[in-house]
């Protein structure tokens, strides 16, 4: 009997050990993989920074073409506006997006200038002084964007139409001052980079060139002389900052 006993005992403990061995082992929890960061989506932002430009300015005779003044503005100053738009990334990184801004602009300019030396104004010195002054008031674009994801970063190119308010204020020694103002319509292209810092707020450093180029001003003021055109270009370059909200 004692056997007997010894020998279930024997058994049993052999079945729990063989059952333990076969119990599985406890499983490790596996952290979450994050998942990569897409640029797809809509945004908006805000942006700041500086504009200086060059404008070629001239006063000429319509009938002969005869020009008077002749000089340089070299606008300059602060910028800062909104911006806004939409981007969609490709499985192969590729990133395309349309985007919108409007700015406040504060870049002024002014000069003076010797006039021509055949100036034909009877009562006139043959070389006399002017005065010019100009402002890039505001300016925004409609542009397309085309850039390559990298993870978090995204450098990109963009080019568009461009628009700006700018007023000219020449002042010619035979004539009171005048003041011209006009929206112009130009084209703009750059080049910058953004980084996502988070998954919404997202950073960026960006340069554009823009051409708005030529506009004439009839000159009524000189009209006793023949009516006269006040020729002035405008091209800008900006370098801006700015952070907006991925939706």
């Amino acid at each position: 009997m004692k056997i007997f006993a010894a020998a279930v005992a024997i058994l049993l403990s052999s079945t729990a050990a063989y059952a333990a061995d076969l119990a599985p082992a406890p499983v490790e929890p596996i952290a979450p993989q994050a998942l990569p960061f897409s640029w797809t989506g809509f945004y908006g932002g805000v942006q700041a920074g500086y504009t200086w430009g060059k404008s070629d300015y001239s006063n000429y005779r319509i009938s002969d073409g005869l020009w008077d003044y002749k000089g340089k503005l070299d606008a300059k100053g602060f910028t800062a506006g909104v911006y806004a738009g939409y981007n969609y990334q490709f499985q192969n990184n590729l990133v395309i997006g349309l985007e919108g801004d409007i700015n406040y602009d504060n870049a002024k300019g002014s000069n003076h200038a010797r006039g021509n030396l055949n100036f034909p104004v009877p009562g006139v010195e043959a070389i006399s002084r002017s005065s010019q002054e100009a402002k890039l008031k505001w300016d925004g674009s409609v542009r397309a964007r085309v850039g390559y994801a990298i993870d978090r970063f995204l450098p990109y190119v963009t080019a568009g139409v461009a628009f700006g308010k700018y007023d000219y204020n020449p002042t010619w020694q035979i004539d009171s001052a005048l003041h011209y103002s006009s929206t112009r319509t130009g084209w703009t292209i750059g080049a910058g980079l953004e980084y996502a810092v988070t998954d919404n707020l997202i950073a960026r450093v960006e340069y554009r060139y823009t051409d708005y180029g030529k506009k004439d001003y009839l000159d009524y003021a000189a009209s006793a002389q023949g009516l006269y055109n006040d020729r002035i270009d405008l091209k800008t370059h900006t370098i801006r900052a700015g952070i907006s909200y991925k939706f």
